[in-house]
């Protein structure tokens, strides 16, 4: 059986992260790692895992995730020369065009890997629900990471469950060199590229108010820039550049990790953010909102607080409760460890993987 997983953009953010790992931990020679975008940091990151990436398309400039037709012609051409027998692909554009080209394909099965729970009102989310519900009969296996994510496969896109596989992200293992909590600075981190769904923006005014309570509280954003500067000049307009820093985009965030006292994911829209679990392998309590595939990996009151989508005051409550209350933020810190030993090991992952797709295969 010889697998391919593509990634429609060759950045590197979660989805990229999480199945790349998967990829490198399954037997030898199983998967293929492979874009449809030029050169980018994701395949720098593959080649420092010792791996080698498979190059389909080329950048124009520093655009990112331009998808071109030379591209997914030269993915078809590989795919039927090398006797490729699944595709699992993830990206929705991507995903889209190769199933119009399965008639070159016959014989190779298509899988949709879902990173998102697509329920908004975005007009990305409406298109992307009208297209399931009208050609998912052409995709062979959805795989999505949250159980919140298949139920809206099945109702807002009409997919049948019994083409849905869900299965979790994991972490290899847990940091030995982690930072006790107890030892940290008043850090909060939040690693997520800046892009509007992604809700920077918003916790500014969450932060500010964790500010007039706790004013040497530091607040740092990693990740890439797709905003234009709008965060940043925000920071300014606010008045917070000595208790907000935007550190870029960074491959290694184990050093921001290893210095955090808390974790915030302030996104308007999640599916199974592949930071929490390495922030929860850092024995790092999260705070977020309840959206999403979240609830599925921190417990409320557990592994870290969850709140209301877009109730700013109570994000900003809970991370001042969970800065001022040690005795709570320890015991979370324990839980959000025993949590990622115990229930999201990368073996796990893997081994479903490989069961889905021996599956799959076979019929």
């Amino acid at each position: 059986m010889k697998n391919i997983i593509v990634f429609t953009s060759s950045e590197l953010g979660g989805a990229e992260r999480s199945l790349t790992r998967m990829a490198l931990a399954s037997p030898s020679g199983l998967y293929q790692l492979a874009t449809l975008d030029g050169e980018g940091p994701w395949c720098d990151w593959v080649r420092d895992q010792g791996k080698r990436p498979l190059v389909f398309g080329a950048r124009a400039g520093v655009r990112h995730g331009k998808l071109s037709f030379t591209a997914l012609m030269s993915l078809v051409r590989y795919v039927i020369t090398e006797d490729i027998h699944v595709i699992y692909i993830c990206g929705f554009r991507a995903s889209l065009y190769l199933r119009l080209l399965k008639p070159f394909m016959l014989r190779v099965k298509l899988v949709h890997g879902i990173r998102t729970d697509p329920c908004t009102n975005s007009l990305s989310d409406i298109f992307f629900r009208f297209i399931e519900r009208w050609l998912n009969w052409l995709v062979d296996l959805y795989i999505v990471n949250s159980k919140k994510a298949a139920v809206s496969l099945v109702q807002k896109c009409g997919v049948s469950s019994n083409k849905i596989q869900v299965i979790h992200n994991g972490i290899a293992e847990i940091p030995k060199n982690a930072i006790p909590l107890a030892k940290r600075p008043l850090n909060v981190l939040t690693v997520a590229n800046l892009n509007p769904y992604k809700g920077h923006i918003d916790y500014l005014l969450a932060i500010e108010s964790v500010l007039e309570k706790i004013p040497d509280v530091k607040f740092t954003f990693v990740g890439r820039d797709d905003m234009n500067g709008k965060v940043q000049s925000k920071i300014v307009e606010m008045h917070l550049s000595k208790s907000v820093k935007y550190v870029g985009f960074h491959r290694d965030v184990s050093s921001w990790m290893n210095d955090a006292r808390l974790l915030v994911v302030p996104s308007l829209k999640e599916g199974f953010p592949t930071v929490v679990l390495e922030a929860m392998s850092y024995g790092i309590p999260v705070v977020g909102y309840n959206i999403g595939g979240l609830p599925e990996l921190v417990r409320h009151g557990v592994d870290g607080l969850l709140v209301p989508a877009t109730d700013r005051e109570a994000l900003a409550m809970s991370i001042v409760d969970l800065l001022k209350d040690r005795v709570l933020s320890d015991k979370i810190s324990a839980s959000c460890l025993k949590r990622i030993s115990d229930d999201f090991q990368l073996d796990t992952c893997v081994k479903k993987h490989l069961n889905t797709f021996k599956t799959l295969f076979k019929n």
